[in-house]
């Protein structure tokens, strides 16, 4: 397989980072088994409007991760055909204006679900699927998050529109999350 990072969006280079123009990445030669995942260099993934480029230091390994390399999942289109939909590591550059907006700046931790580019030493996502690594968690323990968050997130609050005072039982690990962040969702604390 080879980079088709196809996006009818502009692309543009960061200018605020010192990564190198060509990184190391994981890529599939060939759909089978683990051993079709090769060491390889790509070009440095370019940031549009509403990114950031993160210096990945570690990735998940998801279900759609292994689906790929069996070649049993098509990449979506516009995506790298990289594996990799999450990621823990250090922003580098980005939208200056929406890293701000967002409260992000550059060189803070961050753990993000992307839709594949993971395998790399950097990858770009999109900043609103971004999250800051708790300072409690390593960069893996932090690669883990993003997809049962935002999973649970949008399930459970967008779509179930879950409110304080109501329960719900609690037995899997994406329960066990919509759990906690429900009772993160109303905790004094917080508010």
């Amino acid at each position: 397989m080879h980079s088709r990072r196809a996006s009818s969006r502009p692309r543009h280079r960061t200018s605020d980072h010192g990564a190198p123009d060509d990184v190391k990445a994981i890529e599939i030669s060939a759909p089978g088994g683990p051993d079709v995942l090769r060491l390889t260099e790509r070009q440095l993934p370019a940031v549009a409007a509403g990114e950031m480029l993160i210096r990945v230091a570690a990735s998940g390994v998801n279900r759609p991760d292994v689906l790929q390399r069996k070649g049993l999942y098509p990449v979506p289109h516009g995506a790298s055909d990289l594996p990799g939909l999450e990621v823990a590591g250090v922003i580098e550059g980005g939208d200056a204006a929406a890293l701000q907006h967002a409260g992000f700046a550059i060189g803070d931790r961050v753990c993000a679900l992307v839709a594949g580019g993971g395998y790399a030493e950097y990858c770009v996502a999109p900043i609103g699927q971004c999250l800051p690594a708790p300072s409690n968690l390593s960069d893996i323990e932090a690669a883990s998050l993003p997809e049962t968050f935002f999973t649970v997130w949008s399930n459970v609050f967008d779509r179930g529109r879950l409110q304080a005072g109501a329960r719900r039982g609690e037995a899997s690990g994406k329960r066990s999350m919509a759990a906690r962040a429900s009772m993160c969702m109303w905790s004094p604390a917080l508010h």
